[in-house]
């Protein structure tokens, strides 16, 4: 079937998704990112083909509709919406109720990609690496048989651990859920809670954990070399930490890894994703999910 389709976003990974619906033969516009060959869609002129389906990026789209684009905060309008065939597909890394809800009067299907338990788990792949890419050499040491903490054991943690882990890595697991601390165990990893008191010196930590679990007791009694905070904003450092001399020099929050460092797989898995919508149709996607957590851009447990 074929699909128009409009792109909004502002990274290289659009880029690439709009070149893998290109090549299925698809008609493509941009919004808000600038790719050679295609023609940007403007929402002042709603009139003629109007999308079938509307890719909002990875950041998502807040309650008064604005998304983030190359050309700054753009926004998606009940006009544009009320133009869409019904059975259209509105998605986008996460979508705030509003538009859930204006999608779903106007017969439009919402996939927030970011919540899919398939993405999720694909989309570790790449940030695990990227993130393991960010720490090398940060210590001035191999990460090869030193300790290196991983706070949460969720999606990323269990995949990031598993790749420290080949390259010989002593892995350390820190968990709040006794249960994540026992599925750690079983697989071969220390795994210790994370307000623990008698914490040990480690190389380096990699945090997964959408909560302020850093803290300056914390971070005394383990004394990284380094910390990089995977977390979606505003991270795990407790407030009133960042700036200061005990993380200065050593903590980066990195956020989009995917997007980053592995732009056309992370383009593959957002298609990906969003082609089972198309191929299951509404029965499966209709469904309005509300998991999203809009107070903290997400708040998504990796």
């Amino acid at each position: 079937m074929h699909h128009h389709v409009v792109v909004a976003g502002g990274d290289a990974r659009d880029v690439w998704l709009c070149r893998i619906l290109l090549d299925k033969g698809y008609t493509v516009n941009t919004w808000g990112i600038q790719v050679n060959g295609l023609h940007r869609f403007d929402p002042k002129t709603l009139n003629g083909d109007l999308p079938d389906i509307f890719i909002g990026p990875m950041t998502g789209i807040g309650e008064d509709g604005g998304f983030e684009t190359e050309d700054g905060i753009q926004y998606l309008t009940t006009s544009l919406l009320d133009g869409m065939p019904q059975g259209s597909l509105l998605a986008a890394g996460l979508i705030a109720p509003r538009w859930i809800d204006e999608a779903s009067r106007r017969g439009i299907r919402t996939v927030q990609y970011r919540t899919e338990s398939s993405f999720m788990w694909l989309n570790a792949v790449p940030t695990a690496e990227g993130a393991i890419k960010a720490a090398l050499g940060e210590s001035g040491r191999t990460l090869a048989g030193r300790p290196v903490a991983i706070l949460g054991f969720g999606r990323v943690g269990t995949v990031l651990a598993h790749k420290l882990a080949g390259l010989g890595t002593k892995v350390l697991i820190f968990e709040r859920q006794a249960e994540k601390r026992a599925m750690a165990e079983a697989l071969g990893y220390a795994a210790k809670p994370i307000n623990r008191s008698d914490q040990e010196p480690f190389d380096g930590c990699f945090n997964t954990i959408p909560a302020p679990v850093i803290d300056a007791q914390w971070l005394r009694a383990t004394s990284p070399a380094w910390v990089i905070d995977l977390a979606s904003h505003p991270g795990g450092l407790a407030p009133g930490l960042k700036g200061t001399p005990l993380v200065e020099g050593r903590y980066r929050h990195i956020l989009g890894i995917p997007g980053m460092v592995a732009p056309i797989r992370a383009a593959e898995i957002i298609w990906d994703t969003l082609a089972l919508a198309l191929e299951e149709g509404e029965e499966s996607y209709g469904t309005i999910k509300r998991r999203a957590n809009w107070g903290g851009n997400g708040g998504i447990p990796l």
